[in-house]
């Protein structure tokens, strides 16, 4: 079983089908590609995409479902073949959709905030995934980090 030796999590086991494969990588690092999910019970809700190629590069994220209920965005047909989806309209709640992750943005100078104009679509059947850059949209990339109300009802 491969190990990959990271720097926040020390050696990760994981199987070649738990790689997450992002066809563009993701913005600002197009060459990493290949990305696992790690989650640590005791650091929920916040999950990890922590890159196999690069493993001192990792993403703090956290589902939009627990940001926002209602959150919803489109993706265009290239945008859903990246992620092995049909282009359209998707919701963060979807039972049947993709998990739809925002990264969290943490200092020690400012409260925390999340990237909801820019998305980390992952489509965990397929284990393909997608940073979208939403345009014309009310979210911004420096919304202020606040669980909803709901969490138990919101994914």
């Amino acid at each position: 079983m491969p190990t990959l030796a990271s720097p926040d999590f020390g050696q990760l086991e994981f199987l070649e089908e738990d790689i997450l494969n992002f066809a563009g990588g993701v913005p600002a690092f197009e060459e990493l590609r290949r990305f696992l999910l790690v989650e640590k019970q005791e650091l929920e809700p916040f999950v990890f995409l922590v890159s196999v190629d690069s493993p001192t590069t990792r993403f703090i994220c956290i589902p939009v479902c627990l940001l926002d209920p209602d959150y919803q965005f489109e993706l265009s047909p290239d945008e859903g073949a990246q992620a092995g989806l049909k282009d359209g309209p998707y919701s963060a709640v979807s039972p049947d959709g993709p998990l739809v992750l925002a990264i969290t943005t943490l200092s020690k100078s400012a409260p925390a905030t999340v990237n909801l104009a820019s998305p980390v679509v992952i489509n965990a059947a397929l284990r393909l995934g997608t940073q979208l850059i939403l345009s014309g949209t009310a979210y911004s990339h420096v919304t202020p980090l606040r669980l909803c109300s709901t969490v138990e009802e919101a994914c």
